[in-house]
């Protein structure tokens, strides 16, 4: 199952949902692992009449997990206590080798004592991932050290709803307020029927957030992501990242989100006319139209990396990780290279992984 998401326009009423839709709904998968109480845990049963949150991650990223997690924490601790007790958010390790039961019991409990944290072997995790349309998680070392590694996750929240079935995945780039929007929403319907009836009619009224069901095969990789690359800064404060977005669909994307493995933030910027750099937004958020190329290069638009983890020399290689409304999350590696040489390594193009 891929999701390739789609948001359309027009100003939601009350009781619409702010997640991606998916049609068809996805049924909570049978998968029993192990809790960090070093117990099984039958996710059908043990979240049974309940709004299941799933979203595998581990503790070690850097940004896109504990968001996510932080995020859903804020609101159930608005919520009112019979409400957040319909709530359980479940989070698999896709790092078995590190989340040690103890650590994932640790780590979520500094968001919320209620985050069920699950383990298991490499082949029960890749099945479960498979279990619910994801791509088995990667890992991506640094350096020549076997300890320091990365991985390469989905990143959005499936939030199945009380009769067993996700009608809603969050992705990367959600907000709280779209949580406060739609958990309540999601605990008061049993049967799903409401939650039908407004996802149609949100559908009808061109005010759907929608994942197509089955995206033509020519749409796999119509998003192009090429010439990735980040400048070697001067200092360990910030950096600048360049890249091109081709889009080869017929209908528009929009970034919407940004976020690296070597960085704190990731923000877009414009460098004006008179050399005045303007922060576009603080959430990025940045349109790429059907059929055409948005060229992020010096004396224009660039990421901004900010709050470096360390100093990043040429020859590093930074991994950003992309949300895009249509394309969904996506991440491209990007070598770091001295400015003098900037405008010649402009013209190679940066893995893509999708």
């Amino acid at each position: 199952m891929t999701f390739a998401l789609a948001a359309c326009g027009g100003e939601r009423s009350v009781g619409s949902f702010r997640g991606v839709a998916i049609n068809p709904p996805l049924a909570k998968p049978a998968l029993t692992l192990t809790d960090f109480n070093s117990q099984p845990y039958d996710f059908a049963a043990q979240t049974r009449d309940k709004v299941a949150l799933l979203f595998f991650g581990y503790t070690h990223c850097p940004d896109v997990c504990p968001l996510h997690m932080a995020n859903i924490a804020a609101v159930l601790r608005r919520m009112p206590a019979g409400d957040r007790a319909r709530v359980v958010t479940v989070f698999v390790t896709t790092d078995p080798e590190r989340d040690t039961p103890a650590r994932l019991k640790e780590w979520l409990g500094n968001f919320d004592p209620s985050f069920v944290g699950l383990t298991g072997t490499k082949e029960e995790l890749a099945r479960a991932q498979e279990a619910v349309g994801l791509a088995k998680a990667t890992q991506e070392y640094v350096g020549n050290d076997s300890a320091n590694y990365f991985v390469g996750h989905g990143a959005q929240v499936f939030a199945f709803a009380r009769d067993g079935m996700a009608y809603t995945i969050y992705p990367f780039g959600i907000r709280q307020e779209d949580w406060a929007n739609d958990l309540p929403l999601l605990v008061a319907d049993a049967s799903g029927a409401d939650i039908r009836r407004s996802l149609a009619a949100q559908a009808t009224a061109g005010q759907l957030n929608a994942a197509p069901e089955q995206p033509p095969a020519a749409d796999a990789n119509a998003m192009v992501i090429s010439k990735a690359v980040v400048a070697e800064p001067a200092t360990r404060d910030e950096a600048a990242a360049y890249l091109t977005f081709t889009n080869n669909t017929t209908q528009e994307d929009t970034l919407v989100a940004v976020a690296a493995d070597l960085a704190a933030r990731g923000e877009v910027h414009e460098t004006m006319g008179d050399g005045e750099m303007r922060h576009m937004m603080a959430t990025p958020t940045l349109v790429l139209p059907a059929n055409a190329e948005v060229k992020l290069a010096p004396d224009g638009m660039h990421i901004m990396l900010s709050q470096l983890r360390r100093k990043l020399v040429a020859g590093d290689t930074v991994r950003l990780y992309l949300s895009l409304s249509r394309a969904g999350p996506v991440e491209v590696r990007a070598p770091v290279v001295p400015y003098a040489d900037l405008e010649k390594f402009l013209g190679l193009g940066g893995a893509v992984k999708k």
